[in-house]
């Protein structure tokens, strides 16, 4: 196994748990030393101005590079990998139970409707939220297609609209302190449905997945591992193991389809 060596700016490593996450893979990731050179895998913060610390990352020869938690930015905004692998750290959309879920979401009937909600607290990231929601949408195979903002407030929003395949969906977050951050995805078909719930990373809690049919309920085995550490798991395996990332790209994707509920700053 081949070690990386990991750096990030303080406010990177806040954001990601860098810190846990290169102590869970220690035969993969070691946190680059003050007299090392150039690191090979670099994190940067996902807050305003993210776009031109990327481009800057990407300019001095980092073999990978993970972006935390991004806020909306316009499409034509985000960087160039040039042949550098890149993954988006999301609070939700990186946790592995996606891919689990994904199966339960194939074949998916087009007139079956599709829920996604998140609960914060606070009304600052609920740009982030929303690319992250679009983006567990899309691993889930059922990116957004076309969105339209019902309501839009400090206390959350609710959007409507469909998927790529033409499902109805409903989009929606809720600010508040009374109950823990968690992301919640429900399909509702008319002989079954399927429910995801995924907590915040910083919980240590794994998420929950439940497929309901005619023949009853089943449940997805546990995957104690968060988003963040499968985050740097992925792209220490696309560094190493040459394997290609499309994150950015479907960031810019999923971009275009927020900028049309996004509030006018």
């Amino acid at each position: 196994m081949t070690i990386l060596e990991v750096s990030a700016t303080t406010e990177a490593r806040a954001g990601g748990d860098i810190a846990p996450v290169i102590a869970s893979l220690p035969v993969s990731l070691v946190a680059a030393g003050p007299d090392a050179g150039g690191p090979d895998l670099v994190a940067v913060d996902g807050g305003p101005g993210w776009p031109q610390r990327a481009a800057d990352r990407l300019a001095h020869g980092v073999r990978g590079l993970v972006v935390i938690q991004p806020v909306p930015v316009a499409p034509a905004e985000v960087p160039t990998a040039s042949g550098v692998p890149v993954v988006v750290d999301y609070r939700f959309a990186g946790n592995p139970a996606i891919e689990t879920a994904a199966d339960a979401f194939a074949r998916w009937p087009a007139d079956a409707m599709i829920e996604v909600s998140v609960v914060g607290s606070d009304s600052a990231d609920l740009g982030r939220i929303l690319v992250d929601q679009l983006a567990t949408l899309r691993r889930l195979g059922q990116a957004a297609a076309e969105l339209d903002r019902l309501t839009w407030r400090a206390s959350g929003y609710y959007l409507r609209g469909a998927t790529a395949t033409g499902s109805p969906l409903l989009v929606s977050a809720h600010v508040t302190t009374g109950e823990p951050s968690a992301l919640r995805v429900r399909g509702l078909a008319a002989d079954g449905a399927v429910e995801l719930t995924v907590p915040n990373p910083g919980t240590a809690r794994p998420a929950y997945l439940v497929r309901i049919t005619r023949d009853g309920a089943t449940t997805a085995p546990s995957l104690w591992e968060t988003s963040h550490r499968a985050a740097w798991r992925r792209l220490h395996a696309a560094v190493t193991e040459t394997q290609p990332t499309a994150d950015l790209s479907d960031l810019r994707k999923d971009l275009a389809v927020a900028g049309r509920v996004l509030p006018t700053p």
